[in-house]
């Protein structure tokens, strides 16, 4: 690998970055997208190839609006979520060489004949740089081209190729039995203050979790990593409200069984856990759907069913109710 060039691409007072290569500079606006968009989704083509993230370009204007906006922990997930995944060593070199190839005045598509790549992964037809753009102040359509008829442009495939879910390790092998009803020995949630939580589609009509959930420690757990580095605290993270993972309380990973009454205690948890990791609800979302989305065959119910509880769940650890005294 390259001295001095790292595997992730990071966001910086600086602009976008892999290690020295810079993809878009930061402006007093943002990122300066705007008439870079060949030598970006090159750069991309050239690093990603058939797993490049799809509309990046749209993905990264939205990662600047939050960096702008000033919440930089959220512009991270979002660049995280986005499908720029980490490189390995040789497509760092293939996107050291081909930025230099960029920086030498060789046009984009001459980098792409010249690598070979597939005429699929960039489409650079619809870039003319006379084309009119929608005004600053138009919120995520400021900077795109507009069409004859005043309309933004439609540029969500800017490369037209799939992104894919990394695979989750430690996963409990095989498909987990459900268990359906309460469980016997589950108990209800009770607040430090002895108050509990009220859950109409349970039969219970409480929130009820299993005998060993703690969410004193859940609520711990997620400080600890409030101030790891971001990609440090989504490992942490996964082994901690990931499937299976310490404070997963619909799964027991040794008989490998699914608790259907525990979801929501789980999703609980979530919310709980990412607010003492002092992110916002905002943010929780959009990793909570992302991994729902990547991970879980019936997504779509279980984002249903557990968007409200981890709200629930984080709008409680933010009043204090599961910070130690």
């Amino acid at each position: 690998m390259p001295q001095g060039l790292r595997d992730r691409i990071v966001m910086s007072e600086d602009g976008l970055v892999f290690g020295d290569i810079r993809l878009a500079k930061m402006g007093d606006e943002g990122l300066c997208i705007d008439g870079e968009e060949e030598r970006i989704l090159t750069l991309l083509a050239v690093a990603y190839g058939d797993h490049a993230p799809r509309a990046p370009l749209d993905v990264l204007r939205r990662v600047s609006q939050f960096w702008q906006s000033g919440d930089k922990c959220l512009a991270m997930i979002c660049l995280e979520q986005g499908g720029f995944r980490k490189l390995d060593k040789d497509a760092v070199y293939r996107l050291s060489k081909a930025a230099g190839l960029l920086d030498e005045g060789v046009a984009a598509r001459g980098v792409v004949q010249a690598l070979g790549l597939s005429p699929f992964l960039t489409d650079f037809s619809k870039y003319d740089p006379d084309q009119p753009r929608v005004p600053a102040g138009n919120g995520r359509e400021s900077g795109r081209w507009m069409e004859a008829g005043g309309s933004a442009a439609d540029d969500s495939k800017d490369i037209s190729v799939h992104s894919y879910p990394d695979p989750v390790e430690g996963r409990s092998a095989g498909k987990p039995n459900r268990v359906e009803g309460i469980p016997k020995d589950a108990v209800a949630v009770r607040r430090p203050d002895g108050t509990t939580i009220d859950d109409p589609q349970s039969p219970a009509g409480k929130l009820m979790a299993p005998p060993h959930a703690n969410f004193q420690q859940v609520y711990a757990a997620g400080e600890k990593i409030a101030r790891w580095p971001l990609m440090q605290q989504y490992d942490a993270a996964e082994f901690a409200i990931g499937h299976f993972g310490t404070y997963d309380f619909q799964r027991d990973k040794a008989p490998n069984r699914f608790f259907v009454e525990y979801i929501p205690a789980a999703n609980y948890a979530v919310g709980v856990y990412t607010a003492g990791a002092g992110y916002t609800l905002e943010a929780t979302y959009i990793i909570a759907q992302r991994y729902a989305l990547s991970h879980s065959s019936n997504w779509y119910d279980y984002w249903s069913r557990g968007r409200p509880w981890i709200k629930q769940g984080w709008e409680d650890a933010r009043r204090g109710y599961w910070k130690k005294p």
